[in-house]
């Protein structure tokens, strides 16, 4: 029986990819900050409270494929969005994959600066 100790032969190639290049090791504070703003669940953070019509679709969905929903934005994670709705007053928890787009009459967001 062969027992896998983590060693690759040399006469394979590496399944590992080399990220140094893509993310410098020694990134500054700022710069790091200015990249993070950039993230969409940064932006929708920055806008809880605000009012915001959010589209999303559904596939697959007989009943619904397609839905337009506006209301309050209470919070805001990686995956998910949790709005309060203008009509009902009841708070929906969204997917983040279903999500087509947002629209606010004010958003809260300043472009990082590109240098």
């Amino acid at each position: 029986m062969y027992r896998y100790d983590g060693h690759i032969p040399p006469s394979h190639p590496s399944p590992y990819v080399n990220c140094d290049s893509f993310y410098p090791s020694q990134m500054g504070a700022e710069a790091s900050q200015q990249m993070e703003e950039s993230y969409i669940e940064n932006i929708l953070r920055l806008n809880i409270g605000k009012v915001v019509t959010i589209y999303l679709t559904y596939e697959n969905n007989r009943e619904w494929n397609a839905k337009v929903v506006t209301g309050t934005l209470r919070a805001a994670g990686r995956d998910y969005l949790l709005l309060r709705d203008r009509e009902t007053n009841k708070d929906y928890l969204f997917r983040m994959i279903n999500v087509d787009y947002f629209v606010f009459d004010d958003i809260a967001f300043t472009p990082p600066e590109q240098g």
